[in-house]
């Protein structure tokens, strides 16, 4: 008799069996971990927006910069190596040019405390003299602005996407920690740069790449941007239809065999001087919109403005000394009566960085329409290891043939020789007075806490000095020099009519002038000078001492900086300690030490100090002319909108 097996029980192998349940378990953990991959991969397109700060969101004609680069990995490179790309950033422990945990700082009656958390900072304050339980909430740091020269911290706030700010900056030379009314040329006198809601204003329309400042209600916004930074499509315009049109390999063939333009893509290169220049110019210079009734468009869906566009839509780029737009220019003026001063010299040179196209503009080179900021500037160089890359991003990416006299000689062949160049200029052919930059491209710009150069092409004069108070190229290399020199030796060389002079432009130091009775501008134009090399080996730098002593008491913080950073490229005070944002009393010891320093270490003990310089023969101030001088400075409010 057979015996019979219980229904529950297995009929068949063991073993079998429980390879099959191991195979099943595996095949789950493999399709678990691939869930979790794909999960990771694309969480970032799922995942909730943050609701603190603007955001990235696409419009449909937008692909991003990152969409570029499988097919452009050179260009994509040197993008990436440039500080445009870190214009603006979503701020993170990362890309903070300094450590900010436990950083504590304070200023004007407030206490700040830095505290890291996780990968983000956030940052809390209180009255000063209060106790510690007195700090408010948190608050993150949310995006950041700059990362080479200044970096400048913007913070949530209760109003969704409207930042406001962390009231100091980050000086990245120094590594320093500044206000940020100490890192602008504004008046003296406490006050915030940034208000509430100013970046969603005010700093979006440049800073990012297509930006939408989206107003919501009285100081909220909803602010949205294609990119933060200024990315590839900021200069080529929108990629979406470029990168569709391309995916096939045949319509690429074609275009690479016959050289032609791609029409889905602007490319500044093959366009004429103003149309290339004024892609750089939607944000590279001093605009304004032509009515209020363009702002609401603007403010919703961004500029219309594209790359290889005639003109910027909605705004107009504003020339004090042009005709165009009378209309508007009543307009703003009546709204801003100071928007010209703020910019602009008295005839109409730009005094304030980043408004080059102005500049450039005005020049008698853009009028042949072939001269554009191409014809200096590349934006993707040949070289992108990244040693070659680094520096292009410092020299102000300009090509590596035109850090010297090539860029103007390719239109002016007749300097070309040592001979005819000397004949020009009436200078050795190797010194800085042979410079065309040096000559027609001079310091008068500020921006950054330093001088910047001209990139209006003008040729220098005593009537600038005179009439409008700016100091020209040949006073800021020859310092110790007085107008009267220079007129005589423009009237010699190229026929100029010397204008009437004051008895003091006849008998003392221009620079000297600038630096004692002269505006705020003025005064950091010429303080910065002191610390270029070419003045110092023009004027002689051992004069230079005493009046960078007396300029670290300077009322305008800027002017204190730029003083500082010259007296520290002198002999005996490399190195030399001073914080620009001390108080009063605190300058004043500093000037004490600065000029004993000089004094007793580095004057020349054999005195001949030239009475044009304002210094007696062993080097102490002639008195009188100082107190007269300090009398007569020009105490009008400087603030230069950069």
């Amino acid at each position: 008799m057979s015996s019979s097996q219980p229904n529950d029980q297995p009929t068949g192998d063991p073993s079998k069996t429980s390879l099959w349940v191991k195979r099943f378990g595996y095949l789950a953990l493999a399709w678990g971990v691939t869930m979790t991959a794909v999960s990771l991969l694309t969480g970032s397109w799922k995942s909730t927006p943050p609701t603190n700060r603007p955001i990235k969101q696409l419009t449909p004609e937008y692909a991003s910069s990152d969409s570029c680069q499988s097919c452009h990995p050179g260009n994509y490179a040197s993008w990436h190596a440039s500080f445009h790309r870190t214009m603006t950033q979503v701020a993170s422990v990362d890309n903070v040019a300094s450590d900010m945990d436990g950083l504590n700082l304070s200023f004007h009656g407030t206490d700040y405390r830095v505290e890291r958390k996780g990968a983000a900072y956030f940052v809390r304050n209180k009255p000063t003299g209060t106790p510690e339980a007195a700090f408010g909430q948190p608050v993150q740091i949310v995006l950041l602005t700059g990362s080479h020269n200044l970096q400048i911290y913007w913070t949530e706030t209760d109003e969704g996407r409207t930042l406001g700010q962390l009231p100091f900056a980050y000086v990245v030379a120094e590594k320093k920690w500044a206000p940020m009314e100490h890192t602008f040329l504004v008046p003296p006198g406490p006050g915030q740069v940034y208000q509430q809601g100013d970046w969603n204003i005010a700093c979006y329309n440049c800073h990012v790449t297509q930006g939408r400042q989206r107003f919501v209600t009285a100081k909220k916004y909803d602010s949205q941007v294609s990119e933060f930074g200024i990315s590839c499509e900021a200069c080529h315009s929108g990629g979406r239809e470029h990168i569709e049109q391309n995916r096939n390999p045949l319509r690429r063939f074609a275009l690479h065999w016959s050289d032609g333009a791609d029409k889905t893509i602007a490319n500044p290169a093959r366009m004429d001087g103003p149309t290339s220049s004024l892609v750089c110019g939607q944000c590279h210079s001093i605009w304004a919109f032509k009515s209020p009734a363009v702002e609401i468009p603007w403010s919703r869906g961004g500029a219309q403005y594209r790359p290889g566009g005639k003109e910027l839509d909605s705004r107009w780029i504003v020339q004090p000394t042009t005709t165009d737009h009378p209309e508007e220019r009543d307009a703003l003026l009546k709204t801003d009566p100071h928007f010209m001063t703020e910019r602009f010299w008295g005839d109409g040179m730009v005094r304030v960085t980043g408004r080059e196209l102005n500049g450039v503009m005005a020049s008698p080179c853009y009028q042949g329409k072939q001269f554009s900021c191409l014809s200096c500037h590349e934006m993707h160089p040949a070289k992108t290891d990244a040693a070659s890359l680094a520096t292009w991003a410092r020299t102000g990416q300009l090509k590596p043939e035109l850090t010297s006299n090539q860029s103007c000689l390719k239109c002016h062949p007749g300097l070309q020789t040592a001979a005819g160049l000397t004949a020009h200029t009436h200078h050795a052919a190797e010194s800085s007075g042979s410079s065309c930059y040096n000559c027609h491209m001079p310091h008068t710009t500020y921006g950054l806490l330093r001088a910047i150069r001209s990139h209006q092409i003008s040729n220098p004069n005593v009537r600038e000095s005179t009439e409008l108070g700016r100091p020209n190229a040949c006073n800021l290399c020859h310092l110790d020099q007085t107008l009267a020199w220079t007129a005589g030796k423009l009237g010699d060389w190229y026929g100029q009519k010397s204008p009437a002079l004051a008895p003091d432009d006849r008998e003392l130091s221009a620079g000297v002038q600038w630096l004692l009775k002269g505006d705020a501008e003025q005064r950091l134009l010429v303080a910065w000078s002191m610390g270029w090399a070419p003045a110092q080996k023009t004027s002689g730098s051992d004069w230079f001492y005493p009046f960078l002593a007396f300029e670290l008491n300077d009322p305008y913080a800027a002017v204190r900086f730029a003083t500082w950073k010259s007296l520290q490229s002198l002999p005996g005070f490399s190195g030399y300690e001073f914080d620009y944002t001390v108080n009063d009393a605190k300058q004043k010891e500093a000037v004490a030490q600065a000029y004993q320093k000089w004094w007793f270490e580095q004057r020349n003990k054999q005195g001949g100090y030239r009475p044009e310089t304002m210094l007696e023969p062993e080097g102490s101030f002639r008195q009188e002319l100082l107190d007269r001088m300090i009398q007569q400075r020009n105490h009008r409010k400087v603030y230069l909108a950069e």
